[in-house]
């Protein structure tokens, strides 16, 4: 499960440490570290218990350390509209709304803004071809 997430970004990851992982049935826990092209890294708080509550902590940080986003569902932000989702932004941890994330939303989000999809020379704006 976690190695085909992992697996699928071969550009973007250039490490890996899964921690723990265990799984009991449906149940799981998976504890990891990622690291990205850029040397910013997630680590990775992943538990599904008995109960089938779900507990996460997806914390995207710079190389510096410094918060990128942390993706959780910790109740403590009552007022946000995603309650108990939410996420904290930036190195102020701004807390903003977050739907209901997984890993492999994580992956393809950090996907997207390390790897921002390529603007045809048409849709630059530029007027040099042009009569």
């Amino acid at each position: 499960m976690i190695l085909d997430v992992l697996l699928k970004y071969p550009l973007l990851i250039t490490d890996y440490n899964i921690i723990r992982y265990r799984t009991f049935g449906l149940l799981y826990e998976l504890v990891a570290e990622i690291s990205f092209t850029d040397n910013s890294t997630l680590y990775v708080r992943d538990y599904l218990f008995s109960d089938c509550k779900r507990k996460y902590s997806f914390h995207w940080q710079d190389v510096a350390g410094n918060c990128r986003i942390r993706w959780d569902n910790v109740p403590h932000h009552q007022d946000a509209e995603s309650f108990p989702f939410h996420k904290h932004v930036g190195k102020l941890e701004i807390v903003a709304n977050s739907e209901v994330m997984n890993l492999e939303k994580i992956i393809r989000f950090i996907n997207k803004q390390l790897n921002p999809p390529h603007r045809h020379k048409s849709d630059s704006g530029s007027k040099a071809n042009k009569p």
